[in-house]
């Protein structure tokens, strides 16, 4: 949150590396001190609703994203929370790498406002082994924070139109391998701008909603828990992208304790400390972890 919402500064850590004006303003900015921590902002002709549900969509990802090959959903771990995989395209001379990552999506408040919040980091599961022709890559904690647009920032910016938000992505991890300078100038500053580019056109042709499709469900709900955020059937889930015997999804009930400590995260990640945030966010991705194998274990 501390990295999305930072704004730039003297002191600030991120250099830039590409931006783009028309027809979607795109910034792509690199982390002085990491070489493998971008942070990606861009603006979308759409509302916050509309923006989240399209980029939280994790089987939709290869029809914009041109670095990703495919994606699979290993399962759902209740609302807002699942495993994801991800298997990238080689990007000449590198080789093909794969991603394991927690993902959770919430809603928060930002600057006293609704925003969509979808963050993951990368886990390990006996059920996805690494394998040999693929290099694992290693994502810290990353993802993306999607505000909406005021009318003064659309009219400052020239932005035409009645409904945009701002997409603030962090990706921040270890690629591991080899990895030549010029491979990640070619990410920074062509594959990913053409990538936003290409998703926003899709967004600019959507219906635009302030509220997700994806966490309707969620607040919704009144003491049943059981909801599925994300509504996919096993063919959708389940992409051959592995030779081995396909993972189905685990459908589980959510531990209704679960809300109480989303409702914390809510408040921790508005008005506490960027360290405290840091932190909390880590335990509950742990807490996340921990319940999912005890239940394994059960």
């Amino acid at each position: 949150m501390q990295m999305a919402t930072s704004e730039d500064s003297g002191a600030s850590p991120w250099t830039m590396l590409t931006s783009l004006d028309r027809p979607y303003p795109i910034s792509v900015q690199g982390h002085t001190a990491k070489p493998f921590c971008f942070r990606i902002v861009f603006y979308a002709p759409t509302s916050p609703g509309t923006a989240f549900d399209l980029l939280a969509n994790i089987l939709r990802r290869p029809e914009w994203d041109e670095l990703t090959e495919s994606t699979r959903i290993i399962e759902h771990l209740g609302p807002g929370d699942a495993i994801h995989y991800i298997k990238a395209k080689p990007v000449w001379p590198t080789s093909a790498r794969d991603s394991l990552l927690l993902s959770h999506l919430a809603a928060v408040q930002v600057n006293g406002a609704r925003a969509y919040l979808n963050v993951s980091k990368s886990i390990v599961d006996d059920r996805v082994p690494e394998i040999s022709d693929l290099v694992r890559m290693e994502a810290g904690i990353a993802g993306q924070l999607i505000t909406r647009v005021t009318e003064e920032e659309r009219r400052a910016m020239g932005l035409a139109g009645e409904h945009w938000c701002k997409v603030v992505q962090i990706a921040d991890g270890d690629l591991k391998g080899w990895i030549p300078k010029s491979v990640i100038k070619f990410i920074a500053t062509q594959a990913l701008p053409r990538s936003l580019k290409k998703v926003c056109q899709q967004l600019a042709v959507l219906p635009p909603s302030s509220e997700s499709a994806i966490l309707r469900p969620a607040t919704a709900l009144s003491g049943d828990a059981s909801t599925d955020l994300i509504k996919t059937t096993s063919s959708d889930v389940i992409n051959p992208i592995l030779a081995k015997p396909h993972v189905p999804i685990l459908r589980r009930n959510a531990v209704p304790a679960r809300s109480r400590w989303t409702m914390w995260l809510r408040v921790l990640m508005r008005y506490a400390t960027p360290a405290v945030v840091a932190a909390i966010t880590t335990l509950v991705f742990q807490m996340i972890l921990g319940r999912r194998a005890a239940r394994r274990m059960s």
